[in-house]
């Protein structure tokens, strides 16, 4: 017997699972991912930490679970559209903006956008229009949303009211049949630019992520695993070994996928712990706001201080203070106002 999920209340361990997924891909950024991802030197870390941007995997699953949850509880369709609205798009705004004027006013080589280019993150989605992001940390956030919106469509045709396994198998079979298809067909060929086309707007890319959480949920609502939550989580590790662009990356998915099973069962209390779920109730703004104000913040610590610790340890801090700062000052009053202005219309 699965545990049941009380439906009135939040659960902390899937904060707290959030928080260390974005403090693991804050130390990638700020240490393996410097060299990696930029032409220019900031500073030498004290430290590699190479798989920090796996956390990512792990955000993606939790969505998988939580937007599901949201769906079950939502009052309507139109209810979920505005809560995801209020939770997402005002503090991706703000948070893009102070990017935005940090980066031209204290520079990064490479990071800067024209106005264009500006105006079409606003969208979330930038790279549908070959726009630059203005943080590319932000790449994740197109796939969350066109997750969001293939759900919704889903949800309203009452593909998941009994059809679950099957919606699921269905979709992970597209995936696996457009990913052979972009790996071994020929880029000329009409056949492959359309797959990359509905691949893009399907959330093909990363369902094997997002289909694990859909199914542990699936399974904590039904308070029963069957052999259909077997056979998804086994399409699932299928697709992400063939996936993987290493095999220690498979084993983060499959420690990834176990994680979750275990946090939303209630067999790691200790995710409780408040310093953990401060960090998980932060951590959008946190994500958000790490990469290129993290940079600046390194870079302009070279006339502070010439250790490679301290830097760190300041651009972690401070990336933190400011995630709260938007969180309490952005974040959560914009999604109360939001709400109440568009309540009548949920």
């Amino acid at each position: 017997m699965i545990k049941p999920i009380n439906p009135t209340l939040r659960i902390a361990e899937l904060d707290a699972l959030r928080g260390i997924a974005a403090v693991a891909v804050i130390l990638f950024h700020f240490t393996s991912g410097i060299a990696k991802n930029w032409s220019f030197h900031l500073y030498d870390p004290p430290f590699q930490f190479p798989y920090g941007d796996k956390g990512v995997d792990l955000f993606f699953m939790i969505s998988g679970f939580v937007i599901f949850m949201t769906l079950d509880r939502a009052r309507s369709a139109a209810s979920f559209a505005v809560g995801r609205f209020s939770r997402l798009f005002p503090t991706f705004w703000a948070c893009a903006l102070i990017t935005l004027l940090v980066t031209a006013n204290y520079g990064l080589p490479g990071m800067e956008v024209t106005a264009r280019d500006a105006l079409w993150n606003i969208t979330m989605m930038p790279r549908f229009v070959r726009a630059q992001m203005i943080d590319g940390a932000y790449w994740s956030l197109e796939y969350e949303l066109l997750f969001y919106i293939a759900m919704l469509i889903l949800h309203k045709l009452g593909a998941f009211k009994k059809l679950t396994v099957p919606v699921l198998l269905l979709w992970l079979g597209a995936a696996a049949v457009a990913h052979g298809i972009l790996t071994q067909g020929t880029p000329e060929s009409l056949v492959y630019r359309l797959t990359g086309k509905i691949k893009a707007v399907t959330s093909l890319d990363y369902i094997h992520l997002f289909g694990v959480g859909m199914i542990l949920y699936d399974a904590h609502r039904r308070r029963a695993w069957c052999f259909g939550h077997t056979l998804v989580l086994l399409a699932c590790a299928a697709l992400a070994w063939w996936k993987a662009d290493s095999q220690v990356h498979f084993a983060f998915v499959l420690g990834f996928g176990l994680l979750l099973h275990l946090a939303t069962t209630g067999r790691l209390p200790f995710l409780n712990a408040k310093p953990l779920v401060f960090l998980g109730a932060i951590s959008y703004p946190l994500y958000l706001i790490h990469q290129n104000i993290g940079l600046v913040l390194l870079n302009a610590l070279g006339a502070v201080t010439t250790s490679a610790w301290l830097r760190l340890g300041i651009a972690v801090a401070d990336t933190i203070l400011i995630g709260w700062l938007i969180s309490v000052f952005i974040e959560r009053p914009s999604m109360r106002w939001v709400r109440d202005k568009l309540r009548r219309f949920t």
